[in-house]
């Protein structure tokens, strides 16, 4: 999910509105960054040994390669994330019963495979995303779609990180196999968004963009330290990888906006502008300003840059035309069809391989999110789903699960909705046999219990909003 503008399996169809997920599994977890992995892989180590197979496998990222470029660039990683990536690795290793070097083999290759694969291939075709921010009368707003390949629809999730060494909190809509940050909002009132540039100038190995955003998210409380961040990087020495950047910083706080474009050995910095009086905006795609770096005319043939540029034509359409800025233009903009049906050059994008894998409005108060394109999804469902600032994680269907009247560790718990719910999530026991569900909405779930070699268990659970229910499932043997 949401790895921005990068082909995980490009020959999967487009998934249909019909089967669009509902929500993504919400899950937070806490204590050193060594903890937070291996709790993370706990729970998602299925995830990340996909993600580092689609690397290996699809994209050629070799396991020895992958461990040199890690040893060229490992001193420009920051302490914490190599903390969290190890333990991620001791996670598999403990949960899943992977050798360690194996482990660290995967989880080196989910997050560091972007650069190596951009290394060898800056041309290649790359996906798109669209950003912007407003702020009005009515409030201020981080909106992203993320455009990405079909098969990236099912594999997102909402992480709260809450760590104990004194680093900030916050909320991160990623895939779990991944450290970086590509779209999340600290608790401090600072949110990032991501969407990958134009053509890197003098590329070079180096920090992954993806890592840096985690540590400004960790680290910074505002858009000033957040660009200083960026900018002492570079000053001190350091580069960034093969991968080029957009992101999008808001500052809740005091409504300040910042669009740092990041290529190897340089930056550029572009705060928000006046779209007309009391409006202050920023808005882009995939492109990189021309005076920064500018595209060929090989590039301008691309179908990838002709969707940059055709959605970055219709967003500069859309952006003046409105008298109200409020959450309702927001959603208007992100779903937008130019008038027609969803295609590859739509904001609200439905391509051949790709469409909008998951679309985010920031508040002040709240993360709002809709899988899938928006367009799709809000037809669907209604109602994108709202995350609460105030208490970002919400406890709803909790229990334990034993064998035999023994807690059974590990055990895969799965739960769906109503038919027509589009609610499916799965999650696996803890060492107490205990499991978690949050942020769920009102609705009738059934609750499957699995692990080779005892027989299965289920239960029905009449669920409220705001609740939190507690079904224990026992198995007989």
């Amino acid at each position: 999910m949401c790895i921005c503008c990068t082909l995980f399996f490009s020959g999967a169809p487009a998934a249909r509105a019909a089967s669009l997920p509902r929500m993504y599994p919400t899950v937070s977890f806490q204590g050193s960054w060594h903890d937070i992995g291996k709790q993370t892989a706990m729970q998602f180590g299925d995830t990340i040994i996909y993600t580092g197979m689609i690397f290996n496998t699809f994209m050629s990222i070799g396991a020895e390669e992958t461990l040199a470029y890690y040893d060229e660039v490992k001193n420009l990683i920051p302490a914490s994330i190599q903390e969290q990536m190890e333990g991620l690795a001791q996670g598999l290793n403990e949960y899943w019963s992977i050798p360690y070097d194996t482990a660290w083999k995967w989880v080196l290759i989910a997050n560091l495979g972007f650069d190596i694969m951009n290394k060898h291939s800056l041309d290649k075709e790359v996906q798109g995303c669209t950003a912007f921010a407003l702020h009005s009368d009515q409030g201020t707003f981080l909106c992203h779609n993320t455009d990405n390949s079909s098969a990236n629809v099912d594999l997102g999730s909402l992480i709260y990180y809450m760590p104990d060494n004194g680093d900030n909190a916050f909320l991160s809509f990623f895939s779990a196999a991944f450290v970086g940050a590509a779209l999340a909002v600290n608790d401090k009132g600072l949110a990032v968004t991501y969407n990958v540039g134009g053509r890197n100038k003098n590329p070079a190995a180096g920090l992954t963009v993806l890592l840096k955003t985690r540590e400004v998210m960790a680290t910074c409380s505002s858009v000033a330290e957040a660009v200083d961040s960026f900018q002492s990087f570079l000053a001190a020495g350091g580069t960034y990888g093969y991968s080029t950047s957009n992101f999008l910083f808001v500052d809740f706080k005091d409504s300040s906006m910042v669009r740092i474009q990041v290529c190897s050995r340089e930056i550029k910095v572009t705060y928000g502008q006046e779209l007309k009086p009391g409006i202050t905006y920023i808005g882009y795609t995939n492109e990189f300003d021309d005076d920064f770096s500018q595209r060929t005319d090989a590039d301008l043939a691309k179908a990838s840059v002709i969707s940059s540029q055709a959605r970055y034509k219709r967003l500069m359409e859309l952006l003046p035309a409105f008298e109200k800025y409020d959450l309702e233009t927001c959603w208007e903009i992100l779903t937008d069809k130019s008038s027609g049906e969803s295609d590859n050059n739509t904001i609200c994008r439905r391509g051949q391989s790709t469409i909008t894998t998951i679309a985010n409005i920031f508040t002040a108060t709240t993360a709002y999110y809709a899988v899938g394109p928006p367009c799709e999804y809000l037809s669907l469902y209604g109602a994108p789903m709202a995350v609460s600032m105030a208490q970002k994680v919400q406890p709803a269907i909790t229990g334990q699960v034993t064998a035999l009247g023994k807690p059974l560790a590990h055990a895969q718990v799965v739960l769906e909705g109503s038919a027509g719910s589009g609610i499916t999530l799965k999650t696996y026991t803890d060492e107490s046999g205990s499991y978690l569900f949050n942020n769920l909405e009102s609705d009738t779930y059934r609750v499957r219990v699995k692990k080779f070699p005892h027989f299965p268990g289920r239960r029905v659970a009449d669920f409220q909003k705001g609740q939190q229910q507690t079904v224990d499932i026992k198995l007989l043997f």
